[in-house]
């Protein structure tokens, strides 16, 4: 039985240039679907135009004269101010890690641009009736204490050890080498390449066949073979909310070496054979070659089965659902949508 119906309005979601592009957002509204949430989307694609949030606000209201919903779930800034530009349905909006704070530079500096970005956060949250961050920092940046905060779930079906072997087999990749992944486009300054590529240099001193493994725009089906592939996943950003790809290699038992960025060192909490680690070249290359040589994956699988599951995640999130739609207890009791319709149907 539907127990909401929910309009989710974001830019961030696969589309055909890219299929990587926003898959951890409906990865976490498909797995909603078993505790009874049913969904429309409206994809506000900003990437290819800015205009399409101006085109997003008429498309809103259309997809309000057509349908019914009990609220809207906005992911992202932006999205949230398209979905915030009617008053009539509750507005739940999911912030992520670049719109709170807004978009840094490779220095950690954040942008004109990104300060726009901040404060606009910062206005939309309090006109949201939820709002919902990835990590603890974000809550503390937002200044808003009734934010939830609820990491994105990994899918644990999906992202799980493999045979290295074999990965490197389907992958073509070179069975005598060792891989440090990346798993970002090292065209993006803030996720640090450069630093990296500087490590994976001074790690090379030790073991002459070290090589990093770039990934980006690869369809999510595909990252737990990179994943299982690699020998070590190396996370330099200058700014993260809850990294998903932090998240899913734990989930693989790939180790990671990381900066502390985001929410990073709670993953990695209680963990071993993983390593939070200064912004340095050399103390970033000293950890990478003691996971090289070590040769073992990880133990880290266990914590994000317990905690960071689709379907744990799901859980939460359906009760920010429930916050925001309870009906006041004053007020008479008033149907969901679904239970509406539903009365419509046996007339």
């Amino acid at each position: 039985m539907i127990a909401y119906r929910v309009l989710v309005v974001t830019n961030l979601w696969p589309y055909a240039k890219d299929p990587s592009y926003g898959c951890f957002v409906q990865a976490q509204m498909e797995s909603l679907r078993p505790l009874g949430v049913d969904f429309d989307l409206l994809f506000v694609n900003g990437r290819e135009s800015r205009w399409n949030y101006v085109h997003g606000v008429y498309a809103l209201r259309r997809r309000l004269r057509g349908g019914r919903y009990d609220l809207i779930h906005a992911h992202m800034g932006l999205s949230g101010w398209v979905a915030r530009c009617q008053l009539r349905i509750p507005l739940v909006v999911s912030f992520m890690g670049n719109d709170v704070p807004g978009k840094v530079d490779r220095r950690g500096r954040t942008t004109l641009l990104g300060c726009l970005f901040e404060v606009s956060s910062l206005i939309l949250a309090r006109l949201a009736d939820a709002v919902i961050v990835k990590s603890l920092p974000m809550r503390r940046r937002l200044r808003l204490d009734s934010a939830h905060v609820i990491p994105n779930g990994v899918d644990t079906i999906l992202f799980r050890p493999g045979d290295r072997a074999e990965t490197r087999r389907v992958l073509g990749l070179d069975p005598g080498k060792q891989y440090v992944l990346f798993p970002y486009s090292p065209a993006v300054p803030g996720k640090r390449y450069d630093l990296v590529e500087a490590a994976v240099l001074l790690a090379r001193e030790c073991i002459p066949e070290l090589e990093i493994l770039p990934v980006m725009q690869a369809p999510q089906s595909r990252m737990p073979l990179y994943m299982n592939a690699a020998d070590v996943m190396v996370i330099a950003s200058m700014q993260e909310g809850s990294p998903n790809s932090v998240k899913e290699a734990l989930a693989v038992n790939l180790p990671v070496v990381s900066v502390d960025v985001g929410d990073v060192a709670d993953l990695l909490r209680s963990t071993e054979g993983n390593y939070i680690v200064e912004r340095k070249p050399e103390i970033i290359a000293e950890k990478i070659v003691e996971v090289c040589r070590r040769g073992q994956r990880s133990d880290s699988r266990n914590r994000i089965v317990e905690h960071l599951s689709l379907e744990q995640v799901a859980k939460r999130i359906v009760q920010v659902y429930a916050s925001v739609i309870k009906p006041n207890p004053l007020s008479p009791p008033q149907l969901s949508t679904a239970d509406r319709e539903q009365q419509v149907q046996l007339k």
